[in-house]
């Protein structure tokens, strides 16, 4: 067996048990996950691509970011479960339902992305069109915004 053909198995296993064991949130706690290493693993490149030293103080800080960002997702997971529960309780129906982890972790995955876009272009200026990012901040923003138009 090849060693790509042993990554694909892998992450094929990882992420369907991952998707098996949550549920719909499988493949959001998966991208949420990859995006965070991306992140991190993009900014080690942009600070040897520029010089910079590596600092532990900054990659503490940054670590306890990463973190705040999966108890965030695992909060709005958590409230997905409760309001429901809670307005069978109170015997309110709302007319819509709202996917709050999915929406945290697509927040969570745009806005490490822009991340990931401005350490590649301090690393290498031009590697990506300057579009992308553009269309990220974009996607964020309407969520920000709950989804309204600007108008």
């Amino acid at each position: 067996m090849t060693k790509a053909t042993f990554m694909k198995i892998t992450a094929s296993l990882i992420s369907g048990l991952a998707a098996s064991f949550w549920g719909i949130y499988g493949p959001i706690i998966v991208c949420v996950l990859v995006v965070i290493c991306m992140d991190v693993i993009s900014g080690l490149i942009k600070a040897k691509a520029t010089g910079q030293a590596l600092n532990s103080k900054k990659g503490n800080i940054g670590f306890w970011k990463k973190i705040a960002l999966i108890a965030a997702l695992a909060f709005g997971i958590f409230l997905d479960a409760f309001i429901p529960i809670m307005l069978g309780v109170i015997t309110l129906e709302l007319p819509f339902t709202m996917p709050i982890g999915t929406i945290v972790g697509c927040y969570i995955v745009i806005n490490e992305s822009i991340s990931i876009i401005e350490n590649i272009n301090a690393a290498a200026p031009g590697a990506l069109p300057k579009w992308i990012k553009k269309l990220l901040t974009g996607a964020g923003k309407t969520i920000d915004d709950g989804g309204k138009k600007d108008e």
